[in-house]
């Protein structure tokens, strides 16, 4: 195998283990993430640009992006009532993330 043929497979996505999925439907799935990267990654590979393969940034109100990885901490979990809990979050740069009532994300470890 070429060492240009070995950087392309360096940068192809890695398929999403069955464990990394919820099961609960939500939009958008891992695996959906998964096959966006992958179709780019398919193109980028063919025009042998691997420019295609950085996306332009999208102005958005939220630190967060469906598609994008953003590591925080937790910085207090208070306990509401017998089954509640509410989460408090430390976004990079003192961010927020601007979320509405009835908005939420989804974590997973």
């Amino acid at each position: 195998m070429s060492g240009n043929e070995d950087d392309w497979l360096a940068l192809k996505p890695q398929e999403p283990s069955p464990s990394q999925c919820c099961g609960s439907g939500c939009k958008p799935c891992i695996y959906d993430i998964y096959e966006k990267e992958l179709a780019q990654w398919e193109r980028a590979k063919a025009k042998q640009d691997k420019s295609l393969l950085v996306e332009k940034e999208q102005s958005s109100n939220s630190e967060l992006n469906p598609d994008t990885f953003t590591a925080f901490s937790i910085s207090s979990v208070e306990q509401l009532t017998e089954d509640t809990y509410q989460y408090r979050f430390e976004l990079p740069g003192n961010s927020s993330l601007q979320l509405g009532l009835g908005q939420h994300i989804v974590l997973r470890g």
